[in-house]
């Protein structure tokens, strides 16, 4: 009787993880990136565990600058990452700088680059992104 109950209970906590793994999975899906146009300044509201996503055609030998503020509260921080896909893979090119606030990078082929906006544990931001 004691092995029925225990594989009863394990059955009962599989089907309920089963459940669950669809709301978790849509709850931490990523954003679709909102296509910028260079010179470009946005505002948003950041924290937890989202993130805000933008992308912005940039033809090969420009620079593509990125800048970052934020609304100081409750020691808040924000940061944000340049990437060459939409899964934000790192480009390899580029240099911060400001303590991180600001990225620089000469692009070395024209397309879509990417940039991801994070903070802890929210802020309300400023994000500048221009091509020189």
């Amino acid at each position: 009787m004691r092995r029925n109950f225990s594989g009863l209970l394990t059955l009962t906590i599989i089907i309920s993880i089963a459940a669950l793994l669809p709301s978790m999975a849509a709850g931490q899906a990523a954003p679709k990136p909102k296509r910028l146009h260079a010179p470009a300044t946005v505002r948003g509201l950041v924290g937890g565990e989202s993130h805000d996503a933008y992308v912005v055609r940039v033809p090969k030998g420009r620079s593509l600058s990125v800048e970052i503020s934020w609304r100081s509260e409750d020691n808040n921080t924000a940061s944000f990452g340049v990437g060459k896909s939409a899964d934000f893979e790192p480009v390899p090119f580029g240099k911060e700088s400001a303590d991180g606030k600001k990225w620089v990078g000469k692009v070395p082929r024209t397309g879509d680059y990417f940039i991801e906006v994070v903070a802890h544990p929210s802020a309300h931001y400023v994000l500048k992104v221009r091509i020189k």
